[in-house]
């Protein structure tokens, strides 16, 4: 999972999605500033890609 902040490139991060048995991604507040955040989460699923994009204001 990417989170890119369209403002300042230096505050993107990424959150590795190798285990999912929780069904819930947590996502670290300190890394979270106020504002606008684009989500993208690509996965592979039977030889098919998927993505998801989500705008968020934090």
């Amino acid at each position: 999972m990417n989170l890119y902040r369209p403002s300042n490139k230096m505050l993107d991060f990424q959150i590795p999605l190798n285990d999912l048995t929780a069904h819930e991604i947590i996502i670290p507040n300190e890394k979270m500033i106020d504002g606008r955040w684009n989500i993208n989460v690509n996965w592979k699923y039977r030889g098919e890609d998927y993505l998801y994009k989500k705008e968020i204001v934090y």
